[in-house]
């Protein structure tokens, strides 16, 4: 009897590393290179990013209607912010093309790591760029339905000019509800959990900055950028406060 019970103990002890070298096998085959997947998922935003930053160049940079001298105080400020709204908004879209770009390249130049989903690859080695690109194109796209909105306002005036303003507004807010809800969902599986980057917009603008703040130690023009950011943030509250010094 203790010689069978030895047996089985025996048999049972040399399969234990075989199941366990079979389960190490089986992490390793669902392990997979998701390089080409992000770099579809960047390029997705890099393309319409260039077209819309490219049409807000004529659409609000250069056709941002001129301050004329009988313009109210409040009709001059609202041309100014317009100005501010369009040059914003391209920033954003340029900076977003920069992000993937980089991305891109870095994407095929360096060979990534094997992960379980495109979401390890990404937030493990790319999360900057993710979420940089995806803010950026997010808030140009929100400030271009916007620019177009205002040029209806400025143009036509009026009942006409208020309806294309309204529009422009209902557009945004509908934009950012429709980001809320993607962000809320998740950006798929990593491992047994759900990945999620933030719970709306606001957050996940939070979250990029923080992010930039970090890496922004490790360089020189990254700390500038930051230091400008801020200086010019406090010049747009100083002007929506307290208007133009020129007026």
């Amino acid at each position: 009897m203790n010689l069978r019970r030895l047996s089985f103990f025996f048999l049972l002890e040399c399969f234990q590393p075989i199941d366990a070298l079979a389960q190490a096998a089986r992490a390793a085959a669902a392990l997979k290179d998701y390089s080409s997947v992000a770099n579809g998922l960047f390029g997705n935003m890099r393309t319409p990013a260039a077209l819309i930053g490219g049409s807000l160049v004529p659409l609000g940079m250069l056709g941002n209607p001129p301050i004329r001298d009988d313009d109210s105080k409040r009709m001059k400020i609202l041309k100014k912010a317009n100005f501010l709204l369009s040059l914003a908004s391209l920033l954003n879209q340029v900076i977003a093309v920069v992000y993937s770009s980089v991305a891109i390249n870095k994407l095929a130049e360096i060979s990534q790591p094997a992960t379980a989903t495109v979401s390890d690859l990404i937030s493990q080695n790319h999360e900057l760029a993710w979420l940089g690109t995806n803010i950026h194109f997010l808030l140009g796209l929100m400030g271009f339905g916007l620019v177009v909105g205002t040029r209806a306002f400025f143009l036509f005036g009026g009942s006409v000019g208020k309806i294309g303003l309204c529009w422009g507004v209902a557009f945004f807010l509908q934009a950012a509800s429709i980001v809320n809800r993607g962000i809320a969902q998740g950006s798929g599986e990593t491992g047994s959990a759900s990945m999620r980057y933030a719970s709306n917009l606001f957050t996940l603008i939070l979250k990029y900055q923080t992010l930039v703040f970090k890496n922004a130690t490790s360089g020189v023009c990254s700390m500038a950028a930051v230091l400008v950011s801020a200086y010019s943030a406090f010049l747009a509250i100083k002007f929506f406060v307290k208007g133009d010094e020129e007026d």
